[in-house]
């Protein structure tokens, strides 16, 4: 994992740091290696602030006295059913489901699989960068639908993923929808 979008809202409403809020994350969706990672070569996350979400109850310390092993928090059900989509699935799998099937190539006059990947890798790395947030979710699959209706899908579902084209769909929505006004 190379990014992790954070939800302010929640900053604001759980009175969170960003640190506490990655670890969140990470500890919720079992990243065990990125958290190590950030702890080894990075600035890492400090015993105050773990210690606060452990005395708020956001998560529960499975460690000896003293000791912070990463892998031995676990969220409580409550903070992990507000802050992020507890199935790492559903999300993923509208996606997968609305997104084409396939596309007629004019040139090689012959259809193409628009789904061509390993499927149980796009739904982890789908959960991961967008499905544990539902807002986030939404945003994708409105460009989506709007991609569609207009006709805008050219590329695999993997290559949409990675390069984040909800983006520039959603920009050129705006764009369109400014135009008309």
């Amino acid at each position: 994992m190379k990014a992790i979008e954070i939800d302010l809202e929640a900053l604001v409403k759980y009175n969170l740091t960003p640190n506490q809020y990655v670890f969140l994350f990470l500890t919720h969706s079992h990243q065990y290696a990125a958290m190590y990672k950030f702890v080894q070569e990075g600035p890492g996350f400090s015993t105050e602030e773990i210690h606060d979400l452990v005395e708020r109850g956001f998560i529960l310390n499975f460690n000896q006295s003293g000791y912070y092993y990463m892998d031995s928090f676990v969220l409580t059900d409550e903070v992990g059913d507000e802050l992020f989509d507890q199935s790492p699935e559903r999300a993923a799998r509208e996606f997968w489901n609305t997104y084409p099937v396939h596309l007629f190539d004019r040139d090689r006059n012959e259809y193409f699989s628009l789904l061509a990947t390993n499927k149980d890798q796009f739904i982890q790395d789908y959960y991961l960068r967008v499905g544990h947030s539902s807002k986030k979710h939404q945003r994708v699959m409105e460009a989506l639908r709007y991609a569609i209706d207009n006709r805008m899908i050219d590329m695999s579902i993997r290559q949409w993923l990675d390069s984040e084209q909800w983006e520039a769909i959603l920009d050129l929505k705006e764009l369109q929808q400014a135009t008309l006004n």
